[in-house]
């Protein structure tokens, strides 16, 4: 289920399947705080004083825990083995939860080579779930923990190059999600396994997050009437399951327990940043045999069930919410909103976007849909308005957790050393992404780190999307205001915190309106609607350059829309009429003026992810959007290559600087009502615009 789709399904959801929907498809912020406990899994714990390893690591080997014959305890002997041709071995995918030392008398231990080995309570209790059956069956597994010595550096950033390899050449990937604390979490991992099967068996694997967008409408497919057709039998068994599952009115109850299936996708370790490709890069095995298996205490689920039965909740929890909404009367409204209760209950929490996302991204690569270059890897995982952050201890972590599955990904030798600060690596990573024509990262940077320079995106934290899109997403952008020019980046100059590119000044700000305060996390403000409404017109009737009554609706929602399939696309004739509807609401304050049709609602969700932004007016009369840190003065223009504008505040050139060359500020995107179709003529012989050299620092 794409995470869009459940922010667009919530939104269209009014009163009170707004409230049965509570919460239900927000963006996962119970794993971020349940991470905070986890916050330093990745520190060393110390064993310096009570582990030996006898040698180091060769380039190539392994380290494999080998559970020592007829012990019934975690009693293990090391061994070696050579990756390229590896002994079979299992590989364990966990949380590391908080650190322990020799000096804490509370601190699990586990046997290595007769010596005690400091663990932490979270690989304690994984290697002990794991006693039975698969220890006992006389493979070795491999735990980054106990098998890296985590004290020699050297060794260990020669074992995290290797890591996809060590989770790929793996027999099976066994991925601890924690312990079973009661009968319904084990029920609940029963039923799910139960449910996934018969779901994945029914060939779900073929619906694509296209085809969940619109759920259950196929009608926009543009597929081959074979492929329509199975894609709408898949749907059709789906249906047929629910309806098996869901329970009658009064009786039966479903055999699913709603709230402890939904504790397990908001474990931790979907937190983690470094599980991507452990989850990602496990075997594949054509026989079936699940490549990939998910460890809750004593139970076990494949990823393929897993995935399934989560894709099963979710257009479950989906339909009984639409009953809600469907019912005509306020009665049957809170008839149909306690039937939703007796058969799901009230939900405490949200489904996981993070863990939607997660297991997902390994269907997508094992049908060959993943993008596999770092840029992709970075937009896919950490950024978008739903998913949870990412936590690693350290920064840096962020991208090198990263550099197995990326095709690209040795590029990172160049500058992921042992000790490279963070600033420094996230700095020559945007450097490698500009260079190699990805402008559209500029538009990642209005969330400011002040330790970065203006132009580099902080991957610490979640980032939003761009207002407008990227260069090259999926495609054909939406805007190409850059015309026919290409992305021009200079090389690495003195100063590597300076980014030089080849750009064209469109105008210099005038006047800014009032800035938008709500996004999709919040209600939406009809006072900030009001505002840039009369903002827009304002600025319209002191400019010459458009005619106000097609500018002001198209400048009002940066001249975009959401088609059926929640897809950006340029605004229609759809957005005009939503536009006219909202503008009555405002003058009224009223959110029940108008229509409430998912058109106008969505519509809405438009006008929210330009958060952050406000109109202005230029010294020639352009009218536009542009970031909320903007001001009058600061400079609209367009990098050559680009497919947007941007806005840039002129510095003043350090002293450092012999050339006194000019610095500037990177803000944010801009929309320039009229130029971004390649009105300008940028580098062409027509164009009064000429090209320059600009540092953002």
């Amino acid at each position: 289920m794409g995470v869009t789709s459940l922010l667009v399904v919530q939104k269209q959801m009014n009163m009170p399947t707004r409230v049965a929907l509570h919460n239900l498809f927000r963006s996962d912020s119970t794993v971020s705080e349940c991470l905070s406990e986890y916050d330093k899994s990745d520190e060393i714990m110390s064993t310096k004083e009570i582990f030996k390893y006898s040698s180091s690591l060769p380039p190539g080997e392994i380290r494999l825990l080998s559970l020592v014959p007829c012990s019934s305890t975690l009693n293990f002997r090391l061994i070696t083995t050579p990756l390229s041709s590896p002994v079979p071995y299992l590989a364990l995918s966990y949380v590391w939860g908080t650190p322990r030392t020799a000096s804490d008398s509370s601190a699990p231990s586990i046997s290595v080579d007769n010596q005690p080995f400091i663990v932490t309570p979270n690989l304690h209790s994984a290697l002990t779930s794991l006693l039975t059956p698969e220890l006992q069956s006389g493979l070795p597994i491999w735990v980054d923990a106990v098998c890296i010595n985590q004290v020699d550096d050297v060794e260990k950033e020669g074992q995290i190059k290797q890591m996809d390899q060590v989770y790929r050449n793996s027999e099976r990937v066994i991925v601890h999600l924690g312990d079973s604390p009661n009968p319904d979490t084990a029920r609940a991992v029963q039923q799910l396994r139960r449910l996934g099967k018969k779901v994945w068996d029914a060939d779900a694997v073929i619906l694509r997050e296209q085809d969940m967008q619109h759920w259950p409408n196929f009608d926009h497919l543009d597929d081959e009437p074979e492929e329509k057709r199975r894609r709408t039998a898949v749907r059709d068994k789906i249906f047929k399951m629910i309806k098996q599952e869901r329970g009658g009115i009064t009786w039966p109850r479903p055999k699913i327990p709603a709230s402890a299936a939904l504790d397990l996708f908001h474990r931790p370790w979907f937190g983690r940043a470094w599980i991507i490709q452990e989850l990602v890069m496990a075997p594949d095995h054509e026989r079936g045999d699940g490549g990939c298996v998910f460890a809750v205490g004593a139970e076990r689920i494949r990823w393929e069930h897993l995935w399934a039965a989560h894709l099963f909740l979710v257009l479950w929890f989906i339909l009984e919410a639409r009953s809600i909404g469907k019912a005509k009367t306020y009665l049957g409204k809170l008839i149909a909103f306690g039937v939703y209760v007796r058969r799901i209950g009230m939900i405490p929490r949200a489904f996981s976007a993070r863990a939607a996302q997660t297991l997902g991204l390994r269907k997508k690569y094992l049908q060959g849909e993943l993008g596999l270059r770092m840029k992709d890897l970075l937009l896919q995982l950490y950024v978008g308005d739903s998913g949870g952050l990412l936590g690693c201890r350290y920064p840096q972590d962020k991208v090198n957790a990263l550099r197995g599955m990326s095709s690209d990904g040795e590029m990172l030798d160049r500058f992921m050393t042992p000790g490279a600060d963070w600033v420094d690596v996230y700095t020559s990573l945007a450097r490698y992404l500009y260079e190699d024509g990805d402008l559209g990262f500029l538009g990642l940077c209005r969330q400011r780190n002040p330790r970065l320079p203006s132009w580099v995106p902080d991957w610490s934290q979640q980032q939003r999307p761009p207002w407008l899109g990227y260069s090259g997403d999926k495609g054909i952008p939406l805007y190409n205001a850059g015309g026919d020019t290409r992305a021009e980046v200079l090389a690495r100059g003195e100063d590597g915190r300076v980014l030089v590119l080849k750009g064209y000044i469109v105008d210099t700000i005038q006047d800014v309106g009032s800035l938008w305060v709500a996004d999709l996390a919040d209600d939406f403000n009809w006072e900030s609607a009001k505002l840039r409404i009369d903002d827009i017109d304002r600025f319209l009737s002191l400019s010459e350059k458009y005619t106000p009554q097609t500018a002001r609706w198209r400048i009002m929602s940066a001249d975009k829309e959401l088609n059926d399939v929640m897809h950006q696309r340029r605004a229609t004739q759809v957005s005009q009429e939503s536009f006219l509807l909202l503008e009555s609401a405002t003058k009224l304050y009223d959110p029940g003026a108008g229509s409430s049709g998912a058109w106008y609602l969505t519509y809405r969700n438009v006008l929210m992810s330009l958060y952050g932004s406000r109109a202005f007016i230029s010294n020639k009369g352009y009218v536009g959007l542009c970031p909320g840190t903007a001001d009058l003065e600061d400079t609209i223009f367009i990098p050559s290559g680009s497919h947007c504008p941007y806005a840039i505040r002129k510095q003043p050139a350090p002293a450092s600087v012999s050339d006194a060359e000019e610095r500037w500020i990177l803000l944010g995107e801009a929309y320039v009502h009229g130029i971004m179709d390649g009105e300008l003529e940028l580098g062409k012989p027509t164009s009064d615009i000429t090209a320059s050299m600009f540092s953002l620092a």
